[in-house]
């Protein structure tokens, strides 16, 4: 008699399952590539070597030729032998007026196999509209936009017990903000203003250098002595513990402060004051997000002083070009 090969029937589980997972992941990676004096182009002309998911790569750009319909030609080389790379690519033009993104092309994957010896290239071509010819090529300028986003060889995960049980979400974040609200443990205390707050040593050591080094260095307060936080309001001091311990910014609705640009600002300061390079960079994105003419000049005067990375701003609002404008008065 031929056996019959089914399911178990719904609510049975079988006496032995397992499950495992295949995560394809990806790096991405922005170039962008500034050509000047594009009416004087003759032939192609080649970006720098810049490195995405540990590859070399350059832009190839050639204009548009007199005699052809088919738009001016951007091409991507993998500038290594012996390599095999998938990739897919982001390709646009930016406006010289206010950093928007125009003539979007996304590519399929595209599989790279150099081990032939011979480098490899993807190509497109693009066209624009004499209405975006004045925003694309103003001050005879172009800018190229290149997004690469790589493949990661799949990483397949260990065998686990699969028992049909519901697993419940992660509660980390829930736990150590219970842990900072409710004080159990806490063996530090830091004055800010006319205010107290009470924390634990290693939360604080692990987060952030500077408090470790105050905390566990050379110098640190010993015994049950509080430290006192100059140049700090209490309510920035109360966000920055709480981002310490849960990885992320309180509602700033929460927070009962009449100026939340302002809050945002006094957050990023005391995260350059204590290393702690996250929260300085969501506070840069923030502030980049939401500029005005009333607020440039004192957003980039801040980012100047505390260091900020331009780079990690520039696709939000066009800031270089606001940057030079600034500089001019």
């Amino acid at each position: 008699m031929e056996a019959k090969h089914c399911f178990l029937p719904p609510g049975r589980t079988p006496a032995l399952a397992t499950s495992s997972t295949s995560v394809v992941e990806t790096v991405v990676g922005r170039h962008v590539f500034h050509i000047s004096g594009y009416s004087l182009l003759c032939g192609h002309v080649q970006s720098g070597t810049f490195t995405i998911g540990g590859y070399p790569w350059c832009i190839r750009f050639s204009p548009e030729a007199p005699d052809s319909d088919k738009g001016c030609a951007i091409i991507i080389v993998l500038l290594t032998k012996g390599a095999e790379v998938t990739a897919h690519f982001n390709i646009g033009f930016m406006s010289q007026i206010d950093g928007s993104i125009h003539i979007k092309k996304t590519t399929r994957l595209i599989a790279f196999n150099t081990t032939g010896g011979h480098l490899q290239s993807a190509g497109f071509h693009a066209r624009w509209s004499k209405e975006e010819d004045f925003s694309i090529l103003r001050d005879d300028r172009l800018t190229i936009v290149c997004d690469v986003s790589v493949l990661v060889n799949p990483q397949t995960s260990s065998l686990e017990p699969s028992s049909g049980a519901h697993v419940p979400q992660p509660d980390l974040q829930h736990c150590m903000l219970t842990l900072l609200e409710e004080r159990e443990g806490a063996d530090v205390t830091f004055g800010v203003g006319d205010e107290t707050f009470v924390a634990h040593r290693v939360v604080l050591a692990m987060r952030s250098p500077v408090l470790k080094a105050e905390l566990y260095g050379p110098m640190r307060v010993r015994g049950d002595s509080c430290i006192i936080v100059e140049d700090m309001q209490p309510a920035v001091f109360n966000a920055f513990l709480h981002f310490i311990y849960t990885d992320s910014l309180p509602a700033i609705d929460a927070l009962h402060v009449v100026d939340k640009k302002e809050m945002v600002r006094h957050l990023l300061v005391a995260a350059d004051r204590y290393a702690v390079e996250r929260l300085k960079t969501i506070c840069q994105g923030i502030l980049c997000n939401n500029l005005t003419v009333d607020t440039v000049a004192d957003t980039l005067a801040l980012a100047d002083q505390h260091h900020c990375n331009w780079e990690t701003l520039q696709p939000a609002k066009g800031l270089p070009a606001l940057k030079e404008h600034v500089h001019q008065f």
